[in-house]
């Protein structure tokens, strides 16, 4: 919001600068984002008046072009003009040689049509003060100072504060409210705006009538009445000042609304009285499907959340945001009806967000307007208008006010202040603030009975007006003490965090690049992740689009997304993780939910970088295998393979899962299957894993001491024919180390082929050692046979060579 400084210097004596008073605001909690010239650099420009038209030297784009005499008071110009306003007698903005428009734009002698033209009388576009060129010159009032500076006179010689307003004040949303807050930080006297009360014989009540159907959402509605009026553009002050603020000027009657919402910060909207039907005001919700031609020109379709102005044949304003095409002001009204109102703030920020339609007006009232205080700012508008525009003010106002706002009190305690903020100021000092914001303040024996205003929707409570008086007297005046008697701990980082930090740095320190994705998902990869059995998703109440409406089930949801991305750009090689939690349905727990953390890794492409002697070699399962076994191993556990898992989303032949003893799963890997490839819209080979944090120690297990070994290991190979394609080769494994028993140190397999009739002969390695004495062949012939007997016997297989 901008705020030209000069304004508020008419509300309140200040010695300070733009900048100086700036700078109070801030440290006060209002934010001042900047302050700038309220108009462009223009130099030497002055009034001038045309005192003589002296001849006609044709046309030129389709105007007339005349040469004129024009007088600054003390010197006479030969100045040649094609603007269409240009007539004898009318006072304007001039530039006589020597002066400097906006853009280093020098004035001189020309010659044009051969006339000599000493200087340029000026419209708003070449001022760089609007874009208005085609009306003609900048006129300025009859009685204006010949000679004068023209910034100067229009109040343009000024600094503008651009004001960010938090939504807890919207009583500073006018030049008003930020003169008050000035007031009471330098202590000086606010002046409000004198409202003369010149009023007709004819009172408002017999000229309008208003029935308020609805009022939940329109709580108090007025209605002034000026007869007579005269449309016409505004004078140069008041068009000048609106400028500086941002707007532009319309016309006289639609400018002083404008003017006095950014005066006293209270929205207002003028009817043309002939063309609201019967005279009579209905404020009323909107009919579901009704359609409305606003202001814009624009036809929106409305449903009967909005509220509208309407009269008895069709709506004629929408409540709060912006008037109607059929019931605004023009050069034919002669009657203007006056709106000043208060509506509820929730119901106009639906409607304008629904609408899409941002106004000064909307932004006022869906933060809170002043019940109260629109009285006066209807009051200032209709004695402007009349003094603008003519015409003579209806005696009093329609005013629909069925529940009167009751008076907000509190009962402020000194003690309280001094134990909230540590620090107190004297009784006189403390009533002194709380007067200076406007509030109302009586001794109540040792506390401060205190009246807070309309305008100030943001005090309540006790403490609010503790933050006033600190606000105010200064926030400097806190004084920087420790808590006595208070053991203060220094903050350390939880087992959560140094557990998850540990995994990302092994995962990072193997190759693998972060990603962090969002918790929201597509209903659509829902679905392709889930496996049966799976409980329903959490969905959202309010979610900001379909394929953002659940929140994620699946730990490899984000990954396969970062993987999507860059595979989309042609990024063919991503090794990917992400440390996150997905969400699922719980009986326990504050929200109705459980968050079980993950380490989730997604892989595609090559193993390593291609190089120019290397296609590089595609990862496949062991790859996803291997990471997720790293991890496991940083935390100092063991962990043996068994088939399947419960992640749906996998191919069922190429998914596993890791578990430590006894079978407690701490992880699940594998191929990510070709349905859920489509729903990520993935067209290559991907390898997952899933790590389970919360089932994993929160910081790495302690390692265990191993002496080196003393004595030589044995080795023996074993390979059955397995013909069962059901069985497992890991469930085979497991029988093995079983079967052999304390002396078996490792085992692996190291040679797979297949055989006739779909069998296959799976070859194991086995290292036997003790740690007391070497094994003699005896030893080991006896475990091998015993293991042969014992998986044989088991699973029906034959040991081969034997």
């Amino acid at each position: 919001m901008k705020i030209p400084y000069g304004w508020v210097r008419e509300f309140v004596d200040l010695d300070l600068t733009a900048e100086q008073a700036a700078e109070r605001l801030i440290n006060a909690g209002l934010e001042v984002a900047s302050v700038t010239p309220a108009a462009p650099d223009a130099r030497g420009v002055v009034i001038g008046e045309v005192e003589a038209i002296e001849r006609e030297l044709g046309e030129s784009h389709g105007h007339r072009l005349l040469l004129c005499r024009v007088s600054t008071g003390r010197e006479r110009f030969a100045v040649v003009s094609g603007a269409p306003n240009t007539r004898v007698g009318l006072r304007a903005a001039f530039a006589p040689p020597g002066a400097m428009l906006p853009g280093n734009r020098a004035i001189g002698v020309a010659t044009i049509r051969g006339a000599e033209s000493q200087g340029m009388l000026c419209s708003e576009r070449e001022l760089g003060l609007g874009d208005e060129h085609e009306a003609g010159l900048l006129a300025v009032e009859p009685d204006a100072p010949l000679g004068a500076d023209l910034l100067a006179h229009l109040g343009l010689d000024d600094r503008v504060l651009e004001i960010e307003v938090t939504p807890n004040r919207p009583d500073c949303l006018s030049v008003l409210g930020v003169a008050r807050e000035l007031a009471a930080l330098t202590g000086r006297r606010l002046r409000v705006p004198a409202i003369p009360r010149r009023q007709g014989r004819e009172p408002a009540r017999a000229l309008v009538r208003v029935h308020v159907e609805a009022p939940d959402l329109c709580p108090r509605y007025t209605v002034r009445v000026v007869s007579g009026v005269r449309i016409g553009p505004s004078p140069a002050w008041l068009a000048a000042r609106l400028r500086a603020c941002g707007l532009r000027p319309i016309s006289n009657v639609v400018d002083v609304t404008n003017y006095v919402l950014w005066e006293l910060g209270h929205p207002l909207h003028a009817f043309d009285g002939d063309r609201v039907a019967g005279a009579t005001f209905v404020i009323r919700r909107a009919a579901a499907g009704e359609r409305f031609t606003t202001l814009d020109g624009q036809t929106r379709a409305l449903d009967d959340s909005m509220l509208v102005i309407a009269d008895p044949e069709r709506a004629i304003g929408l409540a709060g945001v912006m008037g109607g095409a059929n019931s605004e002001v023009g050069h034919a009204t002669t009657r203007v009806f006056l709106e000043s109102a208060y509506f509820a703030p929730g119901s106009i920020r639906r409607t304008s967000r629904a609408l899409g339609l941002r106004t000064d007006a909307a932004y006022r009232f869906e933060r809170g307007a002043d019940i109260e205080g629109l009285v006066d700012a209807g009051a200032r508008a209709v004695q402007l208008i009349a003094e603008l525009a003519g015409g003579t003010v209806a005696r009093g106002m329609v005013d629909v006010y069925r529940r009167r706002r009751r008076p907000v009190r509190v009962r402020l305690r000194l003690a309280r202040v001094e134990r909230v903020l540590g620090v107190v100021p004297s009784r006189p000092q403390a009533r002194r603030i709380l007067a200076g914001l406007g509030l109302g303040v009586r001794d109540r024996g040792r506390d401060l009975d205190v009246q807070v205003p309309s305008f100030r929707r943001d005090l309540a409570i006790e403490d609010d007006l503790a933050e006033e008086i600190i606000r105010v007297w200064g926030y400097d005046k806190i004084p920087s003490t420790l808590l006595a008697g208070a053991t203060i701990e220094v903050a350390r980082e939880s087992d959560r965090l140094r557990q998850e930090a540990i995994a990302r740095r092994a995962l990072v320190g193997a190759g693998l690049v972060e990603a962090v994705g969002s918790s929201f998902t597509d209903p659509a990869r829902v679905a392709a992740l889930r496996a049966p059995g799976d409980p329903e998703p959490v969905a959202l109440l309010n979610p900001l689009s379909q394929d953002a409406s659940l929140l994620r089930q699946h730990p490899l949801d984000g990954v396969l997304g970062a993987v999507s991305t860059n595979v989309r750009r042609r990024q063919p090689d991503v090794r990917v993780f992400e440390i996150g939690r997905t969400y699922e349905r719980s009986a326990g727990g504050d929200t109705g939910t459980a968050e079980p953390r993950w380490a989730a890794i997604a892989l595609t492409g090559a193993r390593h970088e291609r190089g120019w002697d290397d296609e590089g070699a595609a990862v496949d399962v062991y790859d996803a295998k291997g990471y997720a076994e790293h991890v496991l191993e940083t935390f100092g556990l063991a962990t043996h393979t068994t088939p399947g898992g419960r992640l749906g989303g996998l191919e069922p032949d190429r998914h596993a899962s890791l578990a430590t003893e006894p079978s407690d799963v701490v992880a699940e890997f594998g191929e990510l299957s070709a349905g859920a490839r489509e729903s990520f819209g993935i067209d290559v080979p991907v390898f997952v894993a899933a790590i389970r944090l919360d089932r994993l120690p929160a910081l790495p297990l302690a390692p265990r001491h191993r002496a080196l070994p003393r004595f030589p290991s044995v080795q023996r190979d074993m390979a059955f024919a397995i013909g069962d394609p059901a069985l497992a080769v890991a469930t085979v494994q497991t029988a093995i180390a079983r079967a052999a028993g304390a002396l078996l140190r490792d085992i692996a397999v190291f040679d797979v082929f297949g055989l006739p009739e779909g069998a296959r002969s799976v070859a194991w390695r086995l290292t036997f050692q003790a740690d007391d004495r070497t094994l003699t062949d005896e030893e080991v012939n006896a475990i091998h046979a015993r293991v042969a007997e014992v998986v044989s016997r088991q699973f029906g297989i034959t040991l081969r060579g034997s």
